[in-house]
């Protein structure tokens, strides 16, 4: 959702206006740029200026990356991403309504203005990619990548933090946790550093996994190289602005399936139905209390395996190893820098 840099609102004013002083918003209109630099723009104190950039970086509205000249701060151009992970935001505001209202205008923006912007929903490689159930997976079928592996990703880890999930807080469709989004190395640091992520270790971080596999909850990922993982999602259609724009508001090429999908035993399968309320991509139906699996739908998260009473159901790979590495989204060598708006405004 890092598209805010050239956008229109109608929406945006309202929830600035809610959570920013005068001072604040005449603050970021100078940015980029060095506390002196922003200091001199403004006219005003450095030490002051320091402290309110800090304030805003912590609270969402700016990153900041070190440099040869100084500390740069800029504009964060994944401004719901980074607001809803903070719940001390809502601190500022002074009652329930107030609190719905934002969260409101965040939804309603997402739904009406970004989720129709070609550059976030019609890209040549999509955002994220589902991962599948580890434990589902059938080995005889062919070897599990590291970059589809969950052990492995965290494995190569060398930070893993644990944050607030923002399309269930700002979506408020189910009641599924918001404590479940994995945060990886540079892009967890930054996470860390706001006070907004828990450093975990591993074993934890799988705890979180298996808790929301028991609950349904498809895992995917950023569509990147192992050395470029920023985040493992753990989401539901109902809520997740990828998963719930590609099944709900039809966007078809932000997501990509694994190269997994289930096989189902006819013999064990006693037509119970648990797989189809598992599956969130509507992609089983029961035909002569048999599951039936459609593959068009079927993304391969292997929800319906790991839920299966009668374990009738596994998966098997279907794809060749460069479904992944051929489309893999080239990481940016620095993923602080690439969500920073670098640009003055005309």
């Amino acid at each position: 959702m890092a598209y805010l840099e050239g956008m229109e609102s109608a929406y945006l004013p309202e929830i600035l206006g809610m959570l920013l002083k005068k001072d604040e918003a005449h603050l970021l209109i100078a940015l980029p740029g060095t506390t002196v630099e922003i200091a001199s723009r403004i006219g005003a104190e450095h030490s002051s200026t320091a402290e309110a950039l800090d304030g805003l970086y912590k609270r969402g509205f700016v990153l900041r990356k070190g440099t040869a000249d100084g500390t740069v701060y800029a504009l964060v151009n994944d401004l719901l991403g980074f607001l809803l992970h903070d719940k001390h935001i809502f601190d500022r505001l002074a009652s329930k309504h107030l609190k719905n209202r934002l969260l409101d205008l965040c939804d309603n923006m997402f739904e009406k203005e970004l989720s129709q912007d070609a550059k976030w929903s019609q890209q040549a490689v999509p955002q994220v990619r589902v991962i599948p159930v580890e434990k589902t997976i059938s080995m005889r079928w062919g070897e599990v990548l590291p970059l589809e592996s969950v052990s492995a990703i965290l494995d190569s880890a060398r930070t893993i933090a644990q944050t607030e999930c923002t399309c269930r807080i700002m979506s408020r469709n189910c009641d599924n946790p918001t404590d479940v989004c994995i945060l990886f190395d540079d892009f967890a640091e930054i996470f860390l550093g706001r006070g907004v992520g828990r450093r975990i270790s591993k074993e934890e971080a799988l705890d979180i996994l298996d808790r929301s596999e028991r609950l349904g909850l498809v895992h995917h990922l950023n569509n990147a190289d192992s050395s470029g993982f920023e985040f493992l999602c753990n989401c539901c259609t109902c809520c997740c602005v990828v998963l719930r724009g590609m099944v709900l508001l039809g966007k078809d090429d932000i997501c990509y399936k694994s190269r997994f999908a289930p096989k189902l035993d006819g013999a064990k399968c006693t037509g119970c139905g648990v797989c189809i309320e598992r599956c969130q991509f509507g992609a089983i139906v029961l035909e002569e209390e048999e599951a039936i699996v459609d593959e068009c739908k079927c993304f391969g998260c292997g929800l319906c395996a790991s839920g299966c009473p009668e374990q009738a159901i596994t998966l098997i790979c279907i794809r060749e190893p460069d479904h992944i590495t051929r489309n893999l989204y080239e990481s940016p060598d620095d993923p602080v820098e690439d969500l920073m708006i670098m640009r003055r405004p005309s």
